[in-house]
């Protein structure tokens, strides 16, 4: 009884819910925020600069440049409600806000959208992450300490990926987001531009190989532990095989989707994630990569199967869409998918790795954008525009 009433409590108090606060304004938010408008919340973006989010036209925007937490949290009062607002992170920065800022802000919003902190600093902590992979027995990439590295002789054959261990947003781009090395030299010069950049490496063994195949698990847990999930798979990624993808198609992947919920229910987690994994496509065999502890860049690949995951982390849907078939969506980044296949330092039908027709059939396929919205065209339209802009300028 305990248990059932702490549930309708929480989902009467859910209910009245008539606004979320988006910290950050990334192309993740301006999912986010679109997703508030299908389930007619208002939303709030909130952030130090103004990125593509801002320029939709549903959210009330504020842009708060400089200032440190206490700063923030004093602006973030005026949107606040103990029973009215939640709040939500885009990125990894404002996860860390959230970490930093828990009791003051669990003070001012009737709900953080977000697990525990101790679960946020074990998914941003990329060596902390395969380390808890170990201990739990499930299969990820093996991780190398600092002192290993220096007996470390990677290979063509056996080849290292380094990551920053906790990604910041004052890195800029000064070390990439990751880095495949397969020789000594390499793994000294990355090494040395990491310490450079007063940045600590995440070395683990590198599982990108033609074989492997990219997935991209979207999940929602609600408090009394109901699951609603679904799988993408990432055809094209920008830059290629280690980053974010940028041509993604709903697929259905019963070994993964397994291995991702495990997961989460190890981690008594709550809110919406997104758990990376990769198949080894000769062995069958799937590894867990890392675990993102908020919405993601593909978000709205799930609004559009009918999930809406936001709306059920708040009480206010079940989410228990019925997905379109196999590979009927497939969503698409434009801006970084056209780059990362055409440009001349990377492109995949530059340099032969996808022909042109292959490339432009299936871009003519998607039907799920992550910029594009009929009902809300301006950050497409202002993104295109930058786009041509710095193609005149460069």
């Amino acid at each position: 009884m305990r248990t059932l009433s702490g549930w309708m409590h929480w989902t009467w108090s859910m209910a009245e819910f008539d606004r979320i606060v988006v910290l950050g304004s990334s192309l993740t938010a301006l999912a986010i925020v679109r997703a508030a408008k299908a389930l007619g919340v208002s939303s709030v973006l909130f952030d130090t600069r103004r990125g593509i989010a801002f320029d939709s036209r549903h959210p009330m925007p504020i842009c708060c440049q400089g200032g440190d937490d206490e700063f923030l949290l004093q602006r973030l009062e005026g949107v606040a409600s103990k029973k009215r607002a939640a709040l939500i992170a885009d990125s990894d920065g404002w996860l860390r806000f959230i970490v930093r800022c828990r009791p003051a802000l669990e003070s001012m919003f009737a709900s953080v959208l977000h697990p525990s902190s101790r679960s946020i600093e074990l998914c941003l902590d990329k060596s902390l992450f395969l380390d808890w992979c170990m201990d739990n027995g499930f299969a990820a990439p093996r991780r190398y300490g600092l002192e290993a590295a220096n007996n470390l002789m990677p290979s063509r054959e056996c080849p290292l990926l380094l990551r920053p261990e906790i990604t910041r947003h004052e890195m800029g781009k000064s070390v990439p987001k990751a880095i495949e090395v397969r020789s000594r030299a390499e793994l000294d010069r990355w090494l040395a531009q990491f310490a450079a950049a007063g940045v600590t490496p995440s070395i683990a063994q590198s599982l990108l190989r033609p074989s492997i195949r990219q997935y991209s698990v979207g999940l929602a847990r609600d408090r009394s532990g109901r699951i609603r999930s679904m799988v993408g798979e990432k055809l094209r990624s920008y830059p290629e095989q280690c980053a974010g993808g940028t041509y993604v198609i709903l697929s259905a992947q019963d070994d993964v989707l397994r291995l991702a919920t495990s997961a989460i229910e190890a981690l008594d987690y709550f809110g919406i994630a997104e758990v990376e994994i990769l198949r080894d496509g000769n062995t069958g065999e799937c590894f867990l990569i890392e675990i993102n502890a908020r919405p993601w860049v593909q978000f709205g690949l799930a609004q559009k199967a009918g999930l809406d995951f936001l709306g059920f982390v708040m009480g206010q849907a079940d989410a228990q869409g019925v997905p379109p078939s196999p590979r009927s969506l497939r969503w698409l980044n434009f801006e970084a998918d056209v780059y990362g296949c055409l440009s001349r330092d990377m492109g995949a039908v530059r340099h032969g790795r996808l022909t042109l027709n292959d490339y432009l059939r299936s871009f003519v396929a998607a039907n799920t954008f992550a910029v594009w919205d009929a009902a809300d065209p301006l950050p497409f339209l202002r993104s295109m525009w930058k786009m041509l802009r710095n193609k005149v300028t460069h």
